[in-house]
């Protein structure tokens, strides 16, 4: 996610509630009208779901996700040229890692889910019209690192969405240059996913980070990780564009 100027609208969501009908919350002080929630997708950006002029936004959480998804990618393809085909993603293939070995089960199966890294987009489609990104997760400090070599521990939110029961277990551990290619580190990512059918929270965390000699930061030790419920401490940031 690109480093954008910044005006932070942040708030512990007064309502905020997973369920299997759909993620729903509030931004206090919200004063740039009503629009969609979006992110980015195969063309026009992908409406989700919607917030009104006082910040209550409301993203259904479909059943047909990953039936969606399968036209997005025939319709893509339709119109391909050279041979280049897209395709779904598959558990496996979303939660790997080199420099270690992970228990898979039922990973060749498609998922899909949002948002990418964490941000969703406020937009107005009607009036063109781009507010910034939205992030769910623990902090602004958090939020404002997600930019390459600026990184700081906390977490995000994502929700995905599989047809069958699967499982991702596991860490991986890697040696790391730092980008000056003198400073080495070991990266660890964890993995304790056991995804239900149907829709799932993936926390994504960051629990340290190495600092190199130029003061860059990096995520040494993360995780991904289901938890049942949004926790009561989220934040939703509101990165201005």
């Amino acid at each position: 996610m690109k480093k954008l100027p910044i005006r932070f609208f942040l708030a512990i969501l007064s309502t905020c509630g997973f369920a299997q009908e759909s993620i729903t919350g509030t931004i206090p002080d919200w004063s740039g009208g009503s629009g969609e929630v979006a992110v980015m997708a195969m063309g026009p950006p992908q409406v989700l779901g919607t917030f009104d002029d006082m910040g209550n936004l409301e993203i259904p959480l479909k059943t047909d996700m990953l039936a969606e998804v399968k036209k997005q990618v025939e319709a893509a393809n339709e119109g391909s040229t050279e041979g280049w085909k897209a395709s779904l993603k598959t558990l496996g293939d979303s939660f790997s890692c080199s420099g270690g070995e992970l228990e898979v089960v039922n990973g060749e199966q498609p998922i899909s889910g949002f948002p990418s890294m964490g941000a969703f987009m406020l937009v107005n489609m009607e009036q063109k019209k781009r507010f910034g990104y939205l992030m769910v997760g623990s902090s602004k400090d958090f939020a404002d690192g997600m930019v390459p070599y600026k990184f700081k521990p906390g977490y995000f939110l994502e929700w995905y969405f599989v047809e069958e029961a699967g499982s991702v277990k596991g860490n991986c551990s890697m040696e790391s240059y730092a980008v000056n290619q003198k400073d080495l580190y070991t990266k660890t990512t964890t993995y304790d996913l056991e995804l239900k059918k149907g829709w799932n929270i993936v926390k994504y965390e960051i629990h340290e980070v190495y600092t190199d000699g130029e003061g860059n930061s990096y995520p040494m030790n993360d995780s991904y990780s289901t938890i049942d419920s949004i926790p009561s401490e989220v934040k939703f940031v509101f990165m201005e564009d």
